[in-house]
């Protein structure tokens, strides 16, 4: 997320495609034809602050002030950013995430059992008792998810019915042909410790 310092109440988001420590970053300008033109901010010298939010155990968000450096039009549409001299950062989950590889099937959860449809296939990468993120190979057909109610079903072992995790997708993003979304737990907690019990996921870990 870009925000401008003598323009604050306009915003927009970048996508980072390369750095040389020390001295720039390197974003992709805007698109115009979708995202409008910011041609009135997007200049030399123009003072920003820039804030990424980085997946992990604890999720964390870091910020800085920068300002500018130079904009490129030709041949591709860029913006050089000075390299940050200080960096903010603060955790975003009051639970650490434990690190984890276990494969899931994510089903709509729909009030009424004939509204309840199979969205994918996936991999649970961190998970904590409030929450995890899953990740699946995109499809052409993958829309927006985000706070869609879902079942997730995962593989029991010896257990004669799958183990399931009820939660609500909060955000999703789509990454060289991954779509990665983070879900928050909705079960009680007594359910989610069943659960984790037999996944053998300490939860005293996360504190």
């Amino acid at each position: 997320m870009l925000s401008f310092l003598r323009r604050q109440k306009v915003r927009t988001k970048l996508q980072i495609v390369g750095f040389d420590t020390g001295n720039y970053l390197l974003l992709k300008q805007p698109n115009p034809r979708t995202d409008g033109s910011y041609a009135d901010v997007l200049y030399e010298g123009n003072p920003v602050i820039v804030r990424l939010v980085l997946e992990g155990e604890a999720g964390e968000c870091l910020a800085f002030k920068t300002k500018i450096r130079a904009v490129s039009n030709i041949p591709f549409r860029l913006l050089y950013l000075d390299y940050p001299k200080e960096i903010e950062n603060r955790a975003l989950r009051a639970q650490r995430r434990v690190r984890t590889h276990i494969p899931v099937d994510v089903t709509a959860d729909g009030s009424q059992a004939n509204t309840k449809k199979k969205l994918a296939s996936g991999v649970i990468v961190d998970i904590s008792s409030a929450g995890c993120r899953i990740v699946f190979k995109a499809q052409n057909k993958t829309g927006n998810v985000t706070h869609m109610n879902i079942k997730i079903g995962i593989g029991s072992g010896s257990q004669k019915e799958p183990l399931t995790l009820s939660g609500q997708i909060m955000n999703q993003r789509k990454e060289l042909g991954m779509i990665s979304v983070g879900v928050r737990f909705t079960d009680d907690e007594a359910h989610i410790s069943k659960v984790f019990d037999h996944l053998l996921i300490d939860t005293e870990f996360e504190c």
